[in-house]
């Protein structure tokens, strides 16, 4: 049977984009699912093999649900990761001029990524959120009058939008990344060239932080990453996640999470993955 992968739906998102450049070579079923939950419940579930959601914007930083549904009780493991240049244009239907727009949908960080875009070009334009650039240019191909879409020119073709004007983001080509995770039951092996990814408590007293860090300098890991989210319902308490690079197997590495673990009051280790593969 035919392997299948979920994505952030529907078609024409960068998600699918992403899992279109992931699947090459590895003849994978691809399915659209509503949210970046339903993804990961599919994964669970076993109704698909993997999953891709994204988890981080060079420009607007963390994707926080994502970050939030790995810290409850998921059982889900990164498998990889893949990193793809985001390139946002303004598409309406058919006979649509710039200076017709009034409305302007979009995903939330879409519009964010063209604030001064949408400033000097479209002043009196209303922004309105979407839950993916795909879906705000599906409505807008379906809408009379003066609406507009930030999307991809893969989603602007699809569902038959004429582009308005390209390369709309604030920052040049190549300056807008976006971070994807490969999510499935069980990690990656070794493979010389390793992340992984992990959520931890600290107990709240003085230098709780600086002692769960200063494990990694000890081993010589380099820590690339380090976040704080609060816990839900506790205010004034975090949970931390952190991206170190090396695989769970190597000794190093199992050293220190073993310490980690003993200096803690918990270690989630979200999997052990190749490093990032970028696609421009």
């Amino acid at each position: 049977m035919k392997r299948s992968l979920g994505y952030l739906g529907p078609a024409g998102t960068f998600t699918e984009e992403a899992a279109l450049r992931y699947s090459r070579n590895r003849s994978l079923l691809l399915k659209p699912y509503p949210s970046i939950p339903e993804v990961m419940g599919a994964v669970e579930s076993g109704e698909v093999n993997e999953g891709i959601v994204p988890v981080e914007n060079s420009l607007e930083g963390t994707v926080t649900l994502t970050l939030d549904l790995f810290s409850g009780e998921s059982p889900l493991q990164i498998k990889g990761e893949l990193c793809l240049g985001i390139s946002h244009l303004l598409a309406a239907p058919p006979g649509q001029k710039l200076s017709d727009i009034k409305e302007v949908h979009s995903h939330p960080q879409a519009l964010a990524q063209c604030r001064r875009f949408l400033k000097s070009a479209l002043p009196a334009a209303v922004p309105i959120s979407a839950p993916s650039t795909a879906a705000a240019a599906k409505l807008v191909s379906t809408k009379r009058g003066a609406s507009a879409a930030i999307a991809s020119r893969h989603a602007a073709s699809f569902y038959g939008l004429e582009v308005l004007k390209d390369e709309i983001q604030d920052h040049e080509p190549g300056g807008n990344m976006t971070r994807f995770l490969i999510l499935a039951l069980t990690d990656s092996p070794p493979t010389g060239d390793d992340k992984s990814s992990l959520i931890t408590g600290l107990e709240d007293r003085p230098g709780s932080l600086h002692a769960a860090l200063g494990i990694f300098a000890r081993y010589q890991i380099n820590m690339t990453k380090i976040e704080s989210r609060p816990i839900r319902g506790q205010l004034g308490k975090f949970l931390f996640f952190i991206d170190i690079q090396g695989h769970r197997q190597d000794k190093h590495i199992a050293r220190a999470l073993k310490e980690l673990r003993a200096e803690s009051l918990f270690v989630k280790l979200l999997g052990s993955y190749p490093r990032t593969k970028i696609f421009e």
